[in-house]
């Protein structure tokens, strides 16, 4: 059996990776506490066709290129009256201290009611970690949750060169018509106008569920690892005026949406001419993540 130190640096490494995918999507999963005033028009983004294409940027500055793309899509199932709404990230690539983190590729499928009530939620991942331009692990990541009577139950699939976590995830409750998340890059945000206001407040039954279960092995080994505070809610509130976006020496005016605590942590540009999500922001210990909209 390995160290203690080292498995314990194995499952933290997973555990951030999963956190990054799941929890985060690359910024926090948040959810509005009550029906919020700007909303998504689930049955109108089904019908577009073509998936919105996005690049992703980490403290961007003029010429960079972006860490990796995604592209996100609705889609209506007729079956069972559901909207399924996909991202799919492609070579997101993250690098410190020498070492890169490459996901190749990453899928979250959210699947929701007509009234706006979690359904099933999945994560699949590809992940590889570099030193210099030497792999030194790869592995993936299978995340499966389903919702009924308002809990949510599934199975986690972990594998590595590294190491494995594979186990079932503990019912973890799930709030009664959750939005779709204001936050995710969407393609379109309706009824957006100055000085709108309205509380969000966070919360991740998948994540949860996927700490529980960290946490579990963890414990296995005689390690704990604290269960993480609830954070305050968010005030969203929709500036006064219109600002310009400027994107490829084309300018557009946009409401902007700001997500704020203490300090902003969040923004959202929406086009006022149709409601297209132009660009969305997110500021978390001194970083800032960018996703731009290419289409």
């Amino acid at each position: 059996m390995p160290p203690r130190i080292a498995v314990a640096g194995i499952f933290a490494f997973w555990l951030a990776t999963t956190g990054f995918v799941v929890y985060r999507d690359v910024w926090p999963r948040l959810f509005a506490s009550g029906p919020p005033p700007v909303t998504i028009e689930l049955a109108d983004e089904a019908r577009q066709g073509a998936p919105a294409k996005w690049s992703l940027y980490r403290n961007p500055k003029p010429g960079d290129r972006p860490l990796g793309t995604l592209s996100t899509q609705m889609k209506y199932r007729d079956a069972d009256d559901t909207f399924l709404f996909t991202y799919r990230y492609n070579r997101i690539e993250f690098a410190q201290s020498g070492i890169k983190l490459l996901l190749l590729d990453a899928t979250t499928v959210v699947v929701m009611t007509r009234d706006g009530d979690l359904k099933e939620q999945t994560m699949s991942a590809k992940v590889d970690i570099q030193m210099g331009d030497k792999s030194v692990a790869t592995g993936t990541i299978d995340i499966r949750g389903t919702v009924s009577g308002g809990v949510l139950t599934g199975r986690a699939e972990i594998k590595s060169t590294l190491a494995n976590v594979i186990g079932d995830l503990d019912p973890v409750p799930v709030p009664a018509g959750m939005p779709l998340n204001p936050l995710q890059p969407v393609n379109r945000l309706g009824n957006v106008r100055g000085s709108l206001e309205w509380v969000v407040s966070e919360s991740n039954p998948m994540q949860e569920a996927v700490a529980g279960l960290f946490r579990k092995k963890l414990a296995e080994f005689g390690l704990r690892v604290p269960e993480e505070k609830a954070k305050e809610s968010l005030l969203a509130k929709v500036g006064r005026e219109p600002q310009a976006l400027t994107r490829r020496g084309e300018e557009f005016a946009c409401w902007v949406i700001e997500y704020r605590r203490a300090e902003v942590v969040a923004r959202t540009w929406v086009r006022t001419s149709d409601g297209k999500v132009m660009r969305q922001e997110a500021f978390e210990k001194g970083e800032t993540l960018v996703f731009e909209r290419e289409d």
